[in-house]
C-alpha cells in the first residue's frame, strides 16, 4: 500500500512535468516551497495576534452569564491504544474549557495497553467524565457509538483521542447557538499540531459549501451536531470506518439546512505517524471509505451518477448523469464594430471552430450578437460559410443597436430556443471536449444558479471564481500558474462562490428570466450582479475546474468603469454586510488580494 501511495505521488509529479515541462516544473516547485515557507511564517505571526488573553477569558465568562441558552455538549471520544501522554492532553483540553456545561463520553475500544485503562479509571472520578470499557475491539465507528450511548447533551462534539480542543472551542459553539438556536450542524476552522505542541498548516474554511463537501471532507474538525439528529440517523456506520465522520456529515447535511461555520481555529489535529493529519500514507483505506460514503449519498438522492477518485487522496469527483438531453443556446458576445470588427472576426472563427471541432454534445445552437452593421453582418456570415470546417446551419446572427454588452446579451437571449443559456466571450476557445456535458450535470440540479469554468491564458489562471472583498469583486488566483491546485484543492474541485464570470457561464433559461436577466445599467459587472441575485434567491453558484477554456486577452483594453463599480458596491453593500462579507472567503484572510493569504 505504501508503494501504491508513493506511486500516486510520482504519477502526480509526472503529470505536472508533462503539463509544464522541466523548466516550468522546477520553477513551480520552487515557488511552492517559497509560498509554503512564507505561509508558515505568516501563520506564526497570526497566532501571536490571535492568542487568547486573560482579558478575553474574563469577557467570555461575563458573556456566558448573559446568555439565555446554556446548551450541554457531549464530547465524544473513541480511544484505542493511543500514547498515554497524548490522551491525557486531549482530556485536559476538555477539562480546561471556558464554557463548562459539558460531559466527556469516552469509549475505550479494548486497548491492550493497561496504562490507558489506569488513566481513564482515574478520570472517572470526575462526574462529567463517563467511560465505557469495551470487551472487544470493534474499531472506530463501534467505539464512537458506544461513547454516543453515554451522551445526555444537547449537542455532540467529536474529539479524537490524540487531538486537542482550544480553550474557547465550546464557548464559541455555545455563543453561536445563542445567536442561532436552530443550529443543527456547526463546524470550525482547524490547524495541525506536532508532538512538541507546535502549530502549523491552518485550514481556514468557507461557509457552507455543498459542492466542496462532495469533493472532500472539508468540514472535518471541530464538528458539532445536534444530538437528536445523530440519533435519528443511527450514529456512525462501521462499513465506512476511516471516513465515518465524512459519512456522518453527508447524512446530517441531508436532514437540515441549519448549518453554520465558525471562522476560528477551535481544534488542533495531532500530526503523528498514525494519524491522517500526517498524510495519506497513515490511513490509505480511509480514502476508499470516503468514496464509498459519497456513492451512498448518491444512492440516497434522486440523482443518478458515480464517484471518481482523483490523483489527490481524499479528493473526489462526483459525476451525475444527465436527466435528459436539453438544447443549449451558446450566446457568443464581445464583438465590437468600432474599428476592431475585422480583427475580431478571426477570434470569432477560432471560438466557433473550437466549439464545432471539439464539442461532443450535439444539442446546441450558436447565437452571435453584436452591434455590427447589416453590411458587416453579411460579410461575417459569408466568411463563416466559406470556412472549410464550420457549419453555419445552427448559427444565428443577432443585431443589437447598443454597445452595452448586457443589453446585447439580453436581446440575444430572446432569440434563444435552448433550455439552458451559455454565455461565451468571443476571446475564448474550448479545450475540453465534453465541456457542455460537464456544465449541464451541475447546472441541471434544481438548487444551482450559475455555473462557471476555469479560464487560462498562456498557462496562467484568469478565472477560478470571484469573491467579494469589502464589496469589491476580485478574481481568485489571477495570474498564478495554472498548475497551482489552490488553497486546499480549491482550484481542482467543484466549488461554490458568490460569483463566476460571464466569459463562460451557464444558467437555466427559465432562471435567467426569473432573475430579470442582466442589469443593463451594470454592463461591466452584470455577471457578478446576476450571480449575487441568484445567491440571494437561494441558488448556489459553482465553479468547475474540470472545464477549461483558453482565454485570449482582448484586442482592445477598456478601462475599469469606476462609476459602474461604485454602483455595484452601493447596490449590494447592505446585503453583503448582512452576510458578514463573502461566505466563501474566510474572514481570516487578507482582503488586500484574492490569494488566500493571511497578510
Amino acid at each position: 500500500m505504501q508503494f501504491f501511495l508513493g506511486f500516486r505521488k510520482f504519477s502526480k509529479l509526472k503529470r505536472l512535468w508533462r503539463q509544464l515541462g522541466t523548466k516550468r516544473l522546477l520553477c513551480y516547485l520552487y515557488q511552492r516551497t517559497v509560498i509554503d515557507i512564507k505561509s508558515q511564517i505568516d501563520f506564526q505571526r497570526w497566532i501571536a495576534q490571535h492568542s487568547i488573553t486573560k482579558q478575553d477569558i474574563q469577557l467570555a465568562k461575563t458573556e456566558i452569564e448573559s446568555w439565555q441558552l446554556h446548551p450541554k455538549f457531549s464530547v465524544i471520544m473513541p480511544v484505542y491504544n493511543v500514547e498515554v501522554s497524548l490522551l491525557k492532553q486531549a482530556i485536559e483540553s476538555v477539562r480546561l474549557q471556558l464554557y463548562q456545561n459539558w460531559e466527556l463520553c469516552i469509549a475505550d475500544d479494548a486497548s491492550p495497553n493497561p496504562e490507558i485503562r489506569s488513566l481513564l479509571e482515574n478520570y472517572i472520578q470526575e462526574p462529567r467524565i463517563k467511560v465505557v470499557f469495551r470487551s472487544e475491539n470493534g474499531h472506530i465507528s463501534a467505539a464512537s457509538n458506544s461513547a454516543l450511548n453515554l451522551a445526555t447533551g444537547d449537542y455532540i462534539a467529536l474529539l479524537d483521542h490524540d487531538d486537542e480542543l482550544t480553550i474557547d472551542a465550546l464557548f464559541e459553539n455555545a455563543k453561536l447557538i445563542n445567536k442561532h438556536p436552530d443550529a443543527d450542524f456547526i463546524y470550525s476552522d482547524e490547524d495541525k499540531i506536532d508532538i512538541q505542541g507546535k502549530r502549523f498548516s491552518p485550514c481556514f474554511k468557507p461557509d457552507w459549501s455543498p459542492e466542496y463537501l462532495h469533493s472532500c471532507m472539508y468540514t472535518c474538525h471541530l464538528s458539532v451536531y445536534r444530538t437528536s439528529i445523530i440519533r435519528d440517523i443511527n450514529g456512525f456506520r462501521s462499513e465506512y470506518d476511516g471516513s465515518q465522520d465524512y459519512d456522518l456529515a453527508l447524512r446530517v447535511a441531508e436532514k437540515t439546512r441549519s448549518i453554520y461555520h465558525i471562522p476560528k481555529i477551535l481544534y488542533h489535529w495531532r500530526n503523528i505517524s498514525t494519524s491522517a493529519a500526517s498524510g495519506s500514507e497513515a490511513k490509505p483505506w480511509a480514502y476508499t471509505a470516503g468514496k464509498k460514503a459519497l456513492e451512498a449519498m448518491l444512492q440516497r438522492s434522486s440523482d443518478s451518477g458515480y464517484v471518481e477518485e482523483t490523483i489527490n487522496p481524499g479528493v473526489y469527483r462526483v459525476r451525475r448523469h444527465l436527466i435528459f438531453n436539453p438544447l443549449v443556446s451558446i450566446i457568443i458576445f464581445g464583438l465590437d464594430s468600432a474599428g476592431y470588427y475585422t480583427k475580431m472576426i478571426h477570434r470569432l472563427q477560432n471560438c466557433i471552430s473550437s466549439i464545432q471541432t471539439l464539442t461532443t454534445y450535439n444539442r446546441y445552437e450558436i447565437i452571435i450578437v453584436s452591434n455590427a452593421s447589416i453590411q458587416e453582418q453579411a460579410k461575417l456570415l459569408e466568411i463563416l460559410s466559406s470556412a472549410p470546417c464550420q457549419n453555419t446551419s445552427n448559427i444565428t446572427l443577432v443585431y443589437s443597436q447598443s454597445k452595452n454588452i448586457s443589453k446585447q446579451i439580453n436581446t440575444a437571449s430572446l432569440q434563444a430556443q435552448g433550455d439552458y443559456l451559455l454565455f461565451l466571450n468571443v476571446n475564448t476557445q474550448v479545450t475540453t471536449p465534453n465541456w457542455l456535458e460537464l456544465m449541464l450535470e451541475i447546472c441541471q440540479q434544481t438548487e444551482i444558479g450559475a455555473v462557471g469554468t476555469k479560464l487560462v491564458s498562456c498557462g496562467k489562471i484568469k478565472h477560478v471564481g470571484i469573491v467579494m472583498l469589502k464589496g469589491k469583486p476580485y478574481y481568485l488566483f489571477d495570474g498564478i500558474d495554472n498548475a497551482h491546485s489552490g488553497y486546499y484543492c480549491s482550484n481542482i474541485v467543484n466549488r461554490n462562490y458568490l460569483a463566476v464570470t460571464s466569459k463562460c457561464l451557464m444558467i437555466k433559461h427559465s432562471l435567467f428570466q426569473e432573475l430579470g436577466r442582466f442589469d443593463e445599467t451594470l454592463s461591466d459587472y452584470s455577471d457578478i450582479d446576476l450571480c449575487l441575485r441568484a445567491y440571494q434567491a437561494g441558488y448556489r453558484n459553482v465553479m468547475t475546474p474540470f472545464v477549461q477554456l483558453e482565454y485570449q486577452q482582448e484586442i482592445y483594453k477598456t478601462q475599469q468603469n469606476q462609476e459602474e463599480l461604485n454602483q455595484l458596491i452601493n447596490k449590494w453593500s447592505k446585503y453583503l454586510d448582512s452576510l458578514n462579507q463573502d461566505p466563501y472567503y474566510n474572514h481570516n484572510f487578507s482582503y488586500k488580494s484574492a490569494y488566500f493569504n493571511l497578510y
